[in-house]
């Protein structure tokens, strides 16, 4: 059999196995401040088992706002021990899409905090927890960040 033939008959057998390889984690939010940024990322597994949700579905989320609020907090105060005081100044439903990737839609909450110090918000220290829609509470991985170049 010509080697040809046979390279183009390989090709055509393992293309369907090449294209569904799916990355193993599922990328919500990366967000960067200075010279760290924060990245958010949920195992693929994790993130298909999530309850689904769509605005236009009628209901409430699967997770209600004070349920999400309750477990940033408990998550940020584990971290975070020295903090007294917290004030919510941000809640946000995001959607999580990768058209093409084999990645599911589904929704997220990202909850942004301010400390309290001395009866005042202290503004500028992004605290912010992801909670997805079953309660877990994602933990962001912390890298440089590389300034852009000009």
């Amino acid at each position: 059999m010509n080697h040809n033939i046979l390279r183009a008959i390989l090709f055509i057998a393992l293309m369907p196995t090449a294209l569904s390889a799916q990355p193993s984690s599922v990328f919500l939010l990366g967000e960067g401040r200075d010279n760290v940024m924060q990245n958010w990322e949920v195992a693929r597994e994790k993130w298909d088992a999530q309850p689904k949700w769509t605005p236009s579905s009628a209901g409430p989320p699967p997770l209600s706002v004070g349920k999400a609020v309750e477990a940033s907090e408990l998550w940020l105060r584990k971290r975070h021990p020295e903090l007294t005081q917290l004030a919510v100044s941000q809640i946000a439903l995001r959607m999580q899409s990768t058209a093409g990737s084999g990645t599911k839609d589904g929704w997220f909450y990202r909850v942004e905090f301010q400390p309290i110090v001395a009866g005042k918000k202290v503004w500028g220290a992004d605290l912010v927890a992801v909670v997805l829609f079953d309660g877990t509470v994602v933990t962001p991985k912390s890298e440089p960040r590389t300034p852009p170049r000009n």
